[in-house]
């Protein structure tokens, strides 16, 4: 056997061995520098967003690949600023529900297999924003005993549990100022931002080999009737919603730069499963106006043969470019709203925004969107509540669009 051949059979925690076992001089690692197992490395840099709730946000990905032969367990994630002071932190229980595994077992990612960790770092309105953030990560390489994985207690030169700093990101410039896309009040804003893992937080795609988070920042409009519910009868006809056919109205001036509008109306209801979808209607009939700056406004679901204006149209704030419908990836009528830094609503990247006005009802106690869905009454806690300016609502947040 060649002894290309030879050292070409050690992989894994194979080759990690050999390389620690090499004489000190040359090899050794500096003292902040960790044997990982994982590789860890930002989607993109988080824009600052004042939400609801006073307090600047930096939403973020952390995609992490295992690069080893082991199980690895992430343990605690914590965002730290440049001089290693805490920002937020993520454990436990609160860091799985917050991470999306790719290939794993028991909260543990597998050899070879990925994962994504979505980040909220917390401010209070008055703090410095950070120069930047790194994340100080704690994991345990496992291995397989009797169909357990358990801490590789193995008495080699690697630890089972370890730390390391990395992943920095520079944060960018501030959230885009749009005006409210509807009218009227008791809007939900259902699966919004920023600190629980819903259908928009948690929708990574892979396009042409890389990974982007378009629906970072985007919200679902619904609107609850004066009773609290969101239908009438059995919410299977698109007339029990009575917000069905609402004006969808400019968010900011702009050019129109993407537009559909073949896609017909879904059947709604509980038990609705959305047919035809493809990825060229998947937002069903939607408009993208370049509102400048790199930002781009995305309406999608809207009714077919509603939409307003052509490409190349040029729209003001306020203008009527649209009716809300049930079209595309839909089961009950709603506006998917979201600002995005190129013109496919796909291949791009959330960017943040606010409002310039509304007035917060409250926020959805928990679990309440789904009761909401299968016709019971909307239960509304105090949080959020008042008028705001140049906000960002939060998830299941109860809105007045004035």
């Amino acid at each position: 056997m060649s002894c290309r051949s030879r050292f070409a059979t050690l992989g894994g925690a194979a080759a990690l061995a050999v390389l620690l076992a090499l004489p000190a001089a040359g090899q050794s690692l500096k003292p902040d520098e960790v044997l990982s197992s994982i590789v860890v490395r930002p989607l993109s840099a988080p824009d600052p967003v004042r939400g609801a709730d006073g307090r600047v946000h930096l939403a973020y990905e952390l995609a992490v690949s295992n690069a080893s032969a082991w199980y690895v367990r992430l343990d605690r994630l914590e965002s730290v600023d440049a001089s290693g002071n805490l920002l937020a932190t993520l454990s436990g229980e609160g860091l799985t529900a917050m991470t999306h595994f790719y290939a794993g077992r028991d909260g543990a990612i597998a050899p070879g297999g990925s994962a994504v960790v979505f980040l909220d770092v917390s401010l209070d309105a008055g703090a410095t924003l950070p120069a930047q953030v790194s994340a100080r990560t704690t994991a345990t390489r496992l291995k397989e005993e009797n169909g357990t994985l358990v801490p590789d207690a193995s008495d080699g030169p690697a630890p089972a549990v370890y730390t390391f700093t990395g992943a920095p990101v520079v944060p960018g410039p501030p959230a885009v100022v749009v005006a409210p896309p509807l009218r009227g009040k008791g809007w939900v804003a259902v699966s919004g931002c920023c600190d629980a893992l819903t259908a928009h937080r948690g929708a990574i795609l892979a396009i042409n080999g890389r990974q982007v988070a378009p629906e970072r920042f985007a919200i679902d409009w619904v609107k609850l009737q004066e009773d609290g519910h969101l239908f009438t009868g059995h919410g299977t006809r698109l007339a029990d919603y009575a917000y069905y056919g609402d004006p969808i109205l400019a968010a900011a001036d702009g050019v129109v730069v993407n537009r559909y509008d073949e896609a017909d109306e879904q059947v709604p209801g509980p038990d609705a499963k959305p047919t035809g979808i493809v990825p060229a209607n998947i937002g069903g009939n939607m408009l993208v106006v370049d509102i400048g700056g790199g930002a781009y406004a995305f309406y999608a679901h809207l009714q077919r043969g509603s939409l307003k204006v052509g490409l190349g149209d040029r729209v003001k704030t306020g203008d009527v470019i649209g009716l809300l419908g049930n079209t595309g990836n839909s089961t009950a009528p709603h506006l998917h709203f979201h600002v995005m830094d190129g013109p496919s609503p796909l291949n791009a990247s959330g960017l943040p925004y606010v409002f310039t006005r509304f007035s917060g009802q409250g926020t959805l106690s928990p679990g309440n969107e789904d009761e909401l869905e299968n016709g019971k009454k909307a239960r509304i806690e105090p949080r959020l509540v008042g008028a705001m300016t140049d906000a960002l609502p939060l998830n299941n947040q109860v809105v007045d669009f004035e």
